[in-house]
């Protein structure tokens, strides 16, 4: 996610048993919120005997999964197109 002047609302998202349900909702032009809220769920994650799985969506009607975590393979950002 890069720096940016103006507000990209985004939520992070856990899925733990079988449904997305949001955790946390943060300024993807943040560098610093998005280093704080990518690192707690990593962190958080790996520590989880539960298969989790996190994602960062963007807050639209239909949200654009922006980025995805698991254990396996850490964060991943999701390329359309």
């Amino acid at each position: 996610m890069t720096s940016g002047a103006r507000l990209r609302p985004v939520k992070l998202q856990i899925n733990n048993s079988g449904a997305w349900k949001d955790i946390a909702h943060f300024d993807a032009g943040n560098d610093v919120a998005c280093m704080h809220v990518l690192d707690a769920a990593k962190t958080l994650g790996e520590i989880d005997a539960q298969r989790v799985q996190y994602r960062v969506v963007t807050e639209d009607a239909l949200p654009e999964v922006l980025m995805t975590w698991s254990k396996d393979d850490g964060w991943k950002d999701v390329r359309h197109g």
